[in-house]
């Protein structure tokens, strides 16, 4: 392939496992540029992305920028590339509110990301990358959170281009591989999150809003705060002074549930109005995501399998590997 196009300039470099932390350890040394873009090999680029996703780094104190991703509309949609699409959608105005409220997002994804090369390519940083632990096993997973973590604590901004030119578009698994794509990141949400906000701390003093909007709502489970905000309302206001306006209450509660479920996604139905047939099964899924998906993650947090593409668990022991338990000597060393 490199022969095909001609260019010098290309070099592949290869690791023996197919780990996402190792091969760009194996990589980054390599880059001479001021700037390191990551890339998936699924996305589609407009031609404008270059010069506004490198236009943030004129901030001397920015050390990584995310792009703005939607998903490849297919030419008859259906209810997986709908899902797909909104999860999307709620992603960009978390990042994008996010940075604007307080400079915060959730994670900087891999599927198109810059950073300064010399962050990355800092020994501190490739110890930490290549050591990081959850519950006694070495973690091999979760690379973008744990850069996205690595820019908070070490006091560097972070900022999401979210505009039409650094748009790209990619793809998502459909049917039960995009249900087991989903419970994948729910188990990396709970790992990354947990740990900013329980183990490093960093993210309550430098992006408060953040914490609140997007890191704290990893412990709370919407779908039974809902149920339980109905039945609360409907129970004190059935048997008071407002019993003749119950219907209406319930009704007006209803209708405020509803627009906080679209708001974030208000921008795919104003560009896709065909999809508002697609409201229900929102909102639906959305429930399903709870109990099905967001809870079992929480119970299966040591589990790193993808189960969404052919090949991607071949080297899954790899990704959680069982430290040998540390010995009194290695203590004292290591309190030393």
């Amino acid at each position: 392939m490199v022969a095909a196009i001609g260019c010098k300039k290309i070099k592949i470099v290869t690791v023996p496992q197919a780990n996402k932390r190792r091969q760009l350890c194996r990589a980054i040394p390599e880059v001479t540029t001021k700037i390191t873009l990551l890339v998936d090999d699924d996305v589609i680029w407009p031609e404008t992305l270059l010069p506004w996703i490198l236009a943030p780094f004129e901030n001397s104190k920015v050390g990584g920028v995310g792009t703005c991703q939607r998903l490849l509309r297919e030419e008859t949609t259906n209810m997986w590339n709908f899902l797909g699409a909104i999860y999307l959608e709620r992603r960009n105005f978390d990042c994008g509110s996010c940075t604007f409220m307080d400079g915060g997002l959730p994670c900087l994804s891999g599927r198109t990301v810059a950073y300064r090369t010399h962050i990355l390519q800092d020994s501190d940083f490739t110890y930490g990358f290549t050591h990081e632990t959850w519950r006694g096993c070495l973690l091999n997973a979760d690379d973008d959170n744990f850069i996205t973590r690595w820019m908070v604590n070490k006091g560097w901004n972070t900022y999401i281009q979210y505009h039409r030119e650094c748009e790209v578009l990619t793809t998502l698994e459909s049917g039960s591989r995009y249900l087991r794509q989903c419970q994948r990141w729910a188990r990396s949400n709970w790992r990354s999150n947990l740990r900013s906000m329980l183990l490093e701390g960093s993210v309550w003093i430098r992006h408060p809003w953040s914490s609140y909007a997007v890191f704290q709502t990893t412990l709370t489970a919407g779908a039974i705060y809902d149920l339980f905000m109905f039945f609360s309302l409907g129970l004190a206001s059935a048997d008071s002074e407002w019993s003749p306006y119950w219907a209406l209450i319930m009704t007006s509660l209803a209708v405020f549930w509803v627009f906080t479920k679209i708001s974030k996604v208000s921008g795919h139905y104003l560009r896709y109005p065909s999809d508002i047939c697609y409201v229900p099964l929102q909102i639906a899924f959305g429930i399903f995501h709870t109990f099905c998906i967001k809870i079992p993650a929480f119970c299966t947090m040591n589990e790193t399998t993808w189960g969404s593409r052919e090949g991607a668990d071949t080297d899954n022991a790899y990704r959680l590997q069982r430290l040998p338990p540390r010995t009194n000597d290695a203590r004292r060393l290591s309190e030393k």
